[in-house]
């Protein structure tokens, strides 16, 4: 049995469950809050957080490990390219959405959820901040279907994810100046498997494979 433990519109946990789902492998998803912890999370580690994985007898917490080990454990249906360079790549783009973009998106999840009276000017900063990021997104995706080589890799998950998670806090969207960044994240999210999962819906049992 392979559960999934994650916070709603998490894009941490949204980032296993698309993996998950690419990769085929059945799985129960187990929703919970922020600061309630079920009891066999806090019997992990302090540190499991959204997402943690319960594998068989494995349990893997911290976003990053928990799509390496998928990338591990469920190879048939890899999101990570073959050759080194471009493994590297998707890894390097991975550290870039985290230093652009979540940063920012970090904020806007600080002022407008976890405290009693949030800070608008730090959040229209932070938000302009994201905004500006943008325009590189936008010129790495000319001429390209995909951030990494030819088909969709954990380069692509990980920047689609922070996108529904601001649209969802401050109601951002892709504006019409970032057009190729816009197409991409439309093509991405028509993938069945980048919707993000609901807590009272269950994936599909699609097999191993």
């Amino acid at each position: 049995m392979t559960k999934l433990y994650l916070m709603y519109k998490c894009p941490y946990g949204h980032r296993a469950s698309i993996a998950l789902l690419e990769k085929q492998v059945a799985f129960e998803a187990t929703f919970f809050q922020q600061g309630k912890r079920p009891p066999e999370m806090e019997s992990v580690s302090p540190y499991a957080k959204s997402p943690t994985l319960f594998d068989g007898e494995e349990r893997v917490w911290n976003s990053a490990v928990v799509l390496e080990y998928l990338e591990d454990r469920y190879p048939e249906r890899p999101l990570l390219p073959r050759a080194a360079g471009e493994r590297a790549q998707v890894r390097m783009v991975a550290a870039q959405v985290a230093s652009e973009l979540e940063s920012h998106l970090g904020v806007v999840a600080v002022e407008t959820r976890y405290k009693p009276e949030k800070d608008q000017a730090k959040v229209d900063q932070a938000i302009r901040s994201f905004d500006a990021a943008l325009e590189g997104w936008d010129r790495r995706l000319e001429n390209r279907l995909f951030l990494v080589g030819e088909s969709l890799t954990l380069a692509d998950v990980t920047l689609f994810t922070v996108f529904p998670a601001l649209r969802d806090l401050a109601g951002f969207d892709i504006p019409a100046q970032r057009p190729r960044l816009r197409a991409w994240f439309d093509r991405m999210a028509a993938r069945p498997t980048t919707r993000l999962l609901e807590p009272s819906v269950r994936p599909p049992s699609s097999g191993t494979g």
